[in-house]
């Protein structure tokens, strides 16, 4: 009886008298817990809708602020594509999810994409901008020696390159700055460049004038009679007419907020 007082407790304390979790009760909670976070899975995809634009660098800084609203406000989230509009129509061309294309009129007309709606947002305008340390009292001052490197974005990709190639033209600069002129992908490259100091003067937008006004020597707007005029808006692409995100969003560009963010980018 001693021996048996004794030596069951420690059987009790035995490892292999602890029983093994029954193998079927795990396979069931396996089988509960997927179909839950499946439909959890499903369901964030079905919320987290997205919408696809395109525009020129020249407006990204813009068009980011209001996608970043219209997110904050909407919960749909929008991918946007920017660069020369070369660039944005391959990319719209190819991928087929670019519901929406911010650029000229002129441009977007032949491109060659099919497109529906233009609304008109603002008026383009091209700026000759200098580095810290220079100061222009007038454009032609370009062709001093104090303006060795000059950039522009390239006239045959981009809106504001073709603005600036025809104002050269038409001031009768183009001979006097041909040797110093730097072509770049895009008007933020100009702009990097300038703050940087690796150019001397840039054309740019207004719209990337104002938004380093700080961190360069300054710029001035170019007459508008010396290039073609630039008709800034948007358009749906085709096979997105009846889009309902698409829609909303460039209904949301007609809101007091987003055309308040325009305006400070000088559309």
């Amino acid at each position: 009886m001693f021996f048996l007082l004794y030596t069951f407790p420690a059987f009790l304390r035995r490892r292999d008298f602890i029983p093994e979790p029954r193998k079927e009760t795990t396979i069931m909670r396996k089988k509960t817990l997927f179909p839950i976070l499946l439909f959890m899975l499903v369901a964030g995809t079905l919320h987290a809708a997205t919408l696809t634009i395109a525009a020129g660098a020249g407006y990204k800084r813009p068009l980011m602020e209001i996608s970043r609203l219209y997110e904050e406000k909407n919960g749909t989230h929008v991918d946007g594509v920017y660069g020369n509009m070369q660039h944005i129509i391959t990319q719209t061309t190819m991928s087929g999810k670019v519901a929406i294309i911010l650029g000229d009129r002129d441009c977007l007309l032949r491109s060659g994409v099919k497109t529906s709606g233009f609304h008109r947002i603002g008026g383009g305008k091209l700026v000759l901008a200098w580095r810290k340390g220079l100061k222009l009292d007038r454009a032609s001052s370009i062709e001093g020696k104090a303006f060795g490197r000059i950039g522009m974005p390239d006239p045959s990709k981009t809106i504001y390159g073709n603005a600036a190639t025809t104002f050269l033209q038409r001031s009768g600069l183009e001979a006097g700055t041909r040797t110093k002129l730097m072509t770049m992908s895009t008007v933020p490259q100009v702009s990097a460049y300038l703050i940087t100091g690796e150019l001397d003067a840039g054309f740019l937008n207004l719209t990337d004038a104002l938004a380093i006004q700080e961190q360069i020597g300054g710029f001035m707007p170019i007459e508008q009679s010396l290039y073609e005029p630039i008709n800034i808006g948007t358009v749906k692409v085709a096979g997105f007419e009846n889009n309902n995100e698409a829609r909303r969003f460039l209904e949301f560009l007609e809101k007091p907020e987003s055309l308040a963010i325009f305006g400070k980018y000088g559309l």
